[in-house]
């Protein structure tokens, strides 16, 4: 008798999915027939099969351990979308689940073991990608339309505003102290009393949390305000442009105004001057202390008889005491001779020239991972050209497949131009001292 294990999946975006119960009744039901025996269940709950979320898929993970263990030798799941709705994730598990002598069976896409059989757990694997990266674009588009008319698209309504019928009105006792915020900005006050007011008040952010300088300096960075529409259809990869969102959808006077463009202008340029772009106090350490408590070390200034002294102190003020800057800087400076003596930059540079000797052999290591990995993804592609050589596939299914194998064709040419990297980062080289 064949011992074997379930996996079963719930995605929190699908409603109409079968329930892990269900999951699992299909195959026990399925396993008494064939008469295997189930030796454990492993389940996910609201957890996407898409693309590297599998990563996150905490018993998925432990099941792909398990799999050395030499337990079980079939893993049983309900349809091949339960495991992953992406093409080469499905063709990796085959090939390492093979290597283990593990079967992997949909008990409700059980299709045998035939040369046909293996087109259509392909074609199985294809539709599910498809599926997914359809629905993203659909989901994309109504969420376009949505934005193009300037109505609220999901999320929390900036402080300031409520959401209606997904249209943004002013909420008075909100925008009173929003433009207070600015208003601060603008004279270049601080917003201790508005944040404690605020606190006084009980009145919170959206998502129910005190007020503190984080959120102000959001609310000072936030367009919104000024009636402008912005919404982004996808996050930007570049961290400058999360910001700005240059590719945003915008529209003027989509919002009712709380703060009037040339203000909102005005407080933009004071917040970039104040900036911090170097070094505080021309201190050689500033910003880099940290107290024995682990929170970070703020400086500042006291003048006594005409002289001016500047110190570190605790900013979770823990008890430790405060410590001159100059005595952190003289430390600081001192470690980084005796670091850089004569004779450890004499060490540094015979490490440096032995793993430097040993390049050949680590090149040799580089291009055997890159080749093992362009041989993965040509059998990807492979079995995407078995696909479409079958000649049954429906018009828009052969479209995708083509794409899907552009792009895999794209990631195979950028792996036969990388170039192995130079690492002198100092664990390589010391590796080679030792």
């Amino acid at each position: 008798m064949h011992n074997a294990v379930i996996y079963a999946r719930y995605s929190s975006d699908k409603k109409s999915e079968e329930s892990i119960d269900a999951q699992v009744r299909a195959c026990r039901d399925y396993a008494v027939a064939k008469g295997f025996n189930i030796v454990e269940v492993y389940a996910d709950e609201a957890v996407s099969g898409k693309g590297s979320k599998t990563a996150s898929r905490a018993k998925y993970q432990k099941l792909l351990r398990d799999c050395n263990k030499g337990t079980f030798d079939t893993i049983l799941i309900h349809k091949y979308d339960r495991i992953a709705r992406n093409v080469g994730e499905h063709v990796n598990l085959t090939a390492k689940l093979q290597e283990k002598g593990i079967t992997l069976i949909a008990t409700a896409q059980d299709f045998g073991t035939s040369n046909e059989a293996k087109i259509m757990r392909t074609l199985m694997w294809s539709l599910s990608e498809y599926y997914i990266d359809n629905l993203a674009n659909e989901t994309r588009k109504g969420l376009k339309e949505t934005a193009l008319k300037g109505l609220h698209n999901g999320g929390y309504a900036p402080f300031g505003y409520d959401v209606i019928e997904q249209r943004y009105v002013i909420n008075e006792l909100e925008a009173e102290y929003v433009r207070c915020i600015f208003n601060a900005a603008l004279n270049r006050k601080g917003f201790k009393d508005i944040i404690q007011e605020l606190s006084e008040r009980g009145i919170t952010g959206k998502r129910g949390k005190p007020i503190k300088y984080t959120q102000i300096y959001e609310i000072l960075r936030n367009e919104k305000y000024t009636g402008v529409y912005v919404y982004s259809l996808k996050e930007e990869s570049n961290r400058a442009d999360r910001r700005s969102k240059p590719n945003a959808i915008r529209i003027e006077n989509a919002l009712p105004i709380i703060i009037d463009k040339a203000q909102f202008e005005e407080v933009q340029k004071i917040m970039s001057e104040r900036k911090q772009t170097g070094k505080k106090a021309g201190y050689l350490c500033s910003g880099l202390v940290y107290c024995e408590c682990g929170a970070k070390m703020h400086g500042m200034k006291s003048e006594r008889k005409g002289h001016t002294y500047h110190y570190f102190y605790c900013s979770k003020k823990c008890g430790a005491p405060t410590i001159r800057m100059e005595e952190i800087d003289r430390a600081a400076i001192k470690y980084l001779r005796d670091l850089l003596s004569d004779e450890n930059q004499a060490k540094i540079s015979k490490s440096l020239r032995e793993y430097k000797g040993c390049e050949r052999e680590r090149i040799a290591d580089f291009n055997t991972i890159l080749n093992d990995k362009i041989v993965e993804k040509q059998q990807c592609y492979d079995t995407l050209m078995q696909n479409l050589a079958s000649g049954v596939l429906p018009p828009e299914v052969v479209a995708d497949i083509g794409t899907e194998m552009q792009k895999i064709k794209g990631e195979i040419e950028c792996l036969q131009h990388t170039e192995p990297p130079k690492d002198y980062t100092a664990e390589e080289p010391m590796k080679k001292s030792l």
